[in-house]
């Protein structure tokens, strides 16, 4: 999807949703920002790792239905959170709580007061946190998960959260749901059993794909050991 296209997309959903959303917060969450390095935790990354952009929260709120999943099971988690617009939109299902992670100093204080001065009438989740740590370095609450990513790292730091959110699956058995937002359609999860593709109902992709910033994928991460030692076993017939 192209430069123009996108922000047409994003100025239509500030029209017709998210100006008014954008009003409840003290700091605006759409607007992009790109931090310094010695603002962050951990290391600073390359500049894509350190640039912020908000992602619309109706294709958000449309993402999270086409699971179909019971919320009040789930900690949803925003990877990369910025001003926490995808944890307050998310805050809007009952989920059993909503996380942020964010490596900016700046960005997670706002995020916080964003969180703090958010009408509570409005939110159906009542546990909502926003933690001041570098993604790489970040362990996955215990339980069922939903996982949100709007393409903020690059491969390398990928891969570092990919092996997290692996050692996380085989801690205990769970269900983690992936939603990545990925405009510039890199590969993803590449040479990642653990990570299995998800369907979702063709209407949803077909309205995330016109409404939306850019391809969206779901996966479904599952401990590939524990599948594996639990598939049966293949039965030979001499002959």
């Amino acid at each position: 999807m192209g430069y123009y296209s996108r922000q047409t997309k994003v100025l239509l959903h500030y029209a017709a949703y998210d100006r008014a959303c954008d009003a409840m917060e003290r700091w605006p969450t759409g607007q992009s920002r790109t931090v310094m390095p010695d603002d962050v935790v951990g290391s600073p990354g390359q500049f894509q790792d350190r640039r912020y952009e908000a992602f619309p929260r109706l294709p958000l709120l449309w993402a999270l239905a086409a699971l179909r999943i019971d919320p009040s099971r789930f900690t949803f988690v925003d990877y990369g959170a910025g001003r926490g617009r995808a944890v307050l939109t998310a805050a809007r299902l009952p989920f059993a709580a909503c996380v942020g992670v964010e490596f900016s100093q700046t960005l997670h204080a706002e995020a916080c007061d964003n969180v703090a001065a958010y009408p509570m009438d409005r939110l159906a989740c009542r546990t909502i946190t926003v933690v001041n740590v570098n993604a790489a370095d970040y362990t996955p609450p215990s339980g069922d998960l939903v996982l949100f990513f709007y393409n903020p790292f690059t491969t390398a730091v990928l891969d570092r959260v990919a092996e997290q959110i692996e050692a996380a699956a085989r801690t205990e058995p769970r269900d983690i749901r992936v939603i990545y937002v990925n405009p510039r359609r890199s590969a993803l999860f590449a040479g990642r059993p653990a990570f299995r593709p998800e369907l979702v109902p063709l209407r949803v992709r077909a309205k995330l794909a016109l409404f939306g910033l850019g391809p969206i994928d779901f996966f479904t991460v599952s401990d590939v050991a524990a599948a594996t030692d639990q598939a049966p076993a293949s039965r030979v017939v001499a002959t």
